[in-house]
């Protein structure tokens, strides 16, 4: 079954929404904003997802995914990339995300100008973004050397709108997945969020991964930013 990488993306969804020492991240999505974007990276596709129009109850995600191979040399950005109307994209599609419970109302399919049947994996996302989230214990946290020889904690690397942020902080979260029969069942999740600054959407996730018996996934960012329209409307 195919999961839409916008909902694995909110897996990884601080000032985060927090209940007692969880973290839910239904709450945290209220704090998007129009024109907000994320590029993801996973197995070489790039997919950039944006906040095409905020509410106060409901979102409009906009998902366009193209294998990296396929990028266009001549476009310098994903942002003009995006503003170009996505050359060479191998799907584009928009989901209306009703905040109040979480569930996708509707998806409509630009590549193939139609609405989407919303499958039993799609539903996924409603009980992926209400599962709570506990701290990852140091312990357990990544750790890179350093020229001394010691060892420091390890941070993903912000991009925003292509260029490096350095000095950025990132706090770590973990869940398991419940035992439902579904292709996430008894995973586990490791998510890294950016601490909170008006630079960056910062109730994102910009690291993830998954972790089963036979592996692991992880997701990563390569650009963020805000601001950025879409030039394709939602029906």
């Amino acid at each position: 079954m195919k999961t839409k990488l916008f909902i694995l993306i909110l897996l990884a969804f601080s000032p985060i929404a927090l209940f007692s020492d969880y973290l839910v991240l239904r709450e945290n999505l209220s704090r998007a904003k129009t024109g907000d974007y994320l590029v993801t990276v996973r197995n070489k596709n790039y997919t950039v997802l944006l906040i095409q129009e905020k509410k106060d109850d409901s979102l409009i995600v906009h998902e366009i995914t193209i294998p990296g191979a396929k990028f266009p040399s001549w476009i310098p950005t994903w942002r003009s990339w995006v503003e170009s109307g996505a050359p060479n994209h191998t799907a584009w599609m928009a989901y209306k995300i009703d905040l109040r419970d979480g569930r996708i109302e509707n998806m409509y399919s630009f590549t193939h100008q139609s609405w989407m049947n919303l499958s039993e994996t799609d539903n996924l996302f409603t009980k992926l973004i209400n599962l709570p989230f506990q701290p990852l214990p140091m312990e357990k946290r990544r750790y890179v050397g350093t020229s001394d020889g010691s060892r420091r904690l390890w941070h993903p690397r912000m991009v925003v709108d292509g260029r490096i942020v350095p000095g950025v902080y990132f706090d770590a979260w973990a869940a398991k997945w419940p035992n439902d029969g579904s292709d996430m069942s008894s995973k586990l999740l490791h998510i890294y969020i950016p601490q909170e600054s008006e630079r960056y959407p910062s109730y994102f996730p910009y690291w993830m991964r998954v972790k089963a018996m036979a592996g692991k996934t992880n997701i990563r960012i390569a650009d963020s930013g805000s601001g950025l329209s879409s030039p394709c409307r939602y029906p």
